[in-house]
């Protein structure tokens, strides 16, 4: 079975080509990133690498977006995405721009912003693909084994990380954070933790390099947690693969 990978964000693309567990990666960067100079680009991206001539069995795509939030699925069912967008966020955007993914397993609804040009492109370009929310991925990576221990991931991207918790098979925490440097992204896991009284308990810690931020960054983070006291007991790991490895969950 040939299977696609898309990894998306609205500075750069990440194209995984899985073939009898054969993998290929091609990576580009936006060099222009108005909502009418996506597609143009995109198609240079997939003549250059030959994408366009390949046919694919299944194909997701990994959307990463600043602006992503759970709720629960009950809580979800007596509103709209709209109003949970705006209760979140304190801004009022047109529907269409807003989308979301249920999770069953952990009885949530990941609500988040995505814009037109995605949909219309990647539909188009592969009808058959699944769009999802990079949250939706990693959460159905995570849980697709039981989860008891403390279990931290960090997704690391240009200016921004997305912070998942997870324990007692159960989801409990789930953010984004702006950051300017490593420092930050330490501060604000370490922070997370204290306040949810987890700092003295054995846990693993993964972080994914998301599209478009460099491995460089991906490599500071864990060579400073290693020497924080406080994860002296903490497994930390690099998972270059897991994002890719989340995506096939969901065909």
């Amino acid at each position: 079975m040939k299977y696609l990978s898309i990894e998306l964000s609205e500075i750069a693309v990440r194209f995984v080509s899985v073939d009898d567990n054969k993998m290929s990666q091609h990576d580009f960067l936006f060099s222009d990133t108005k909502d009418n100079r996506y597609k143009d680009q995109l198609l240079d991206f997939l003549a250059q690498t030959g994408f366009d001539k390949q046919d694919f069995d299944e194909c997701t795509i990994c959307w990463s977006s600043f602006r992503s939030t759970c709720v629960p699925t009950n809580i979800f069912s007596e509103t709209k995405p709209q109003t949970v967008f705006k209760l979140c966020f304190g801004e009022e955007i047109p529907a269409a721009h807003i989308d979301y993914n249920r999770i069953p397993e952990q009885g949530i609804v990941n609500v988040y912003e995505i814009p037109l040009w995605v949909k219309s492109f990647f539909v188009a370009t592969y009808p058959r693909s699944i769009i999802q929310h990079e949250g939706s991925h990693f959460m159905r990576g995570i849980f697709s084994s039981p989860v008891f221990q403390l279990t931290i991931t960090l997704v690391v991207h240009h200016n921004y990380f997305l912070l998942v918790i997870a324990k007692d098979n159960k989801l409990q925490f789930y953010s984004m954070f702006d950051y300017m440097v490593t420092d930050d992204i330490i501060y604000y896991m370490m922070f997370t933790l204290n306040q949810k009284n987890y700092l003295k308990e054995q846990a693993t810690i993964q972080i994914c390099q998301g599209v478009g931020a460099s491995s460089g960054t991906v490599d500071e983070i864990k060579q400073k947690a290693e020497k924080l006291q406080d994860l002296k007991e903490t497994k930390i790991s690099i998972n270059p693969d897991f994002i890719t490895h989340s995506q096939k969950l969901c065909v």
